[in-house]
C-alpha cells in the first residue's frame, strides 16, 4: 500500500510534467474522480489542490479553488499545467465552458418529482455516479437533491422568479 509521502513525492516529481495530455492522478480518487492524498482511509487534501500550491504557491486571497483549464479534474487531471487559482466564480465560469457545472444535461428542473423522490431514496445506497447516469444528469444534480428537502420549482421557472412572483401576489 502506498504511503501519503509517496503519493506526495508523485506529485512533487510531475510538478514540471510538460505536454498537453491531462495527467492523470494514479492512486486513490474520490466519488466525484477527484484524486485525493490519504492516510489509510481518511483524506487528507485533493490531490490537485496540491499540485496547484506546489506550481503556484498558496492560494491568493479571493481566489481558493484550484480550476483545471482543461475541464477534467473530476477524471483526475492532476497537470500541472492546467491548474490555477480562481474564485468559486471563476471557476463557475470555466465549469460551464467545459460543461462540467450543474446544470449540464439535465438540470434540476428537468427532474420529475418522482424522480426526485427515488433520488433521495437512494441516498447512500446507489453511488451519486450511477444515478446521474441513469437520470440523464451531472453528478452535482444527484448530489444537490441529496442535500436539499426543498421541492423543486416548477419547469421553466427559476426559485427566484418563484420569489418575485410571491412578493408581487402579496402586495
Amino acid at each position: 500500500m502506498d504511503r501519503p509521502l509517496t503519493r506526495l513525492q508523485w506529485l512533487r516529481d510531475h510538478a514540471r510534467h510538460e505536454g498537453a495530455e491531462c495527467l492523470i492522478w494514479p492512486f486513490g480518487k474520490d466519488d466525484k474522480g477527484y484524486g485525493v492524498v490519504t492516510t489509510g482511509r481518511k483524506r487528507i487534501r485533493k490531490a490537485h489542490n496540491v499540485m496547484c500550491e506546489l506550481v503556484n504557491g498558496p492560494a491568493p486571497p479571493g481566489k481558493p479553488q484550484a480550476s483545471h483549464s482543461c475541464g477534467r479534474g473530476h477524471l483526475g487531471c492532476v497537470h500541472p499545467g492546467h491548474l490555477s487559482w480562481k474564485s468559486n466564480s471563476e471557476n463557475q465560469k470555466d465549469r460551464r465552458r467545459h460543461g462540467t457545472h450543474l446544470g449540464a444535461k439535465g438540470s434540476r428542473a428537468t427532474l420529475t418529482l418522482d424522480q426526485i423522490s427515488e433520488i433521495r431514496r437512494l441516498r447512500g445506497i446507489e453511488t451519486q455516479e450511477s444515478l446521474a447516469r441513469r437520470f440523464g444528469v451531472k453528478y452535482g444534480c444527484i448530489q444537490y437533491w441529496q442535500s436539499h428537502d426543498r421541492p423543486p420549482a416548477p419547469p421553466g421557472q427559476s426559485r427566484s422568479a418563484q420569489a418575485r412572483r410571491a412578493l408581487r401576489n402579496a402586495s
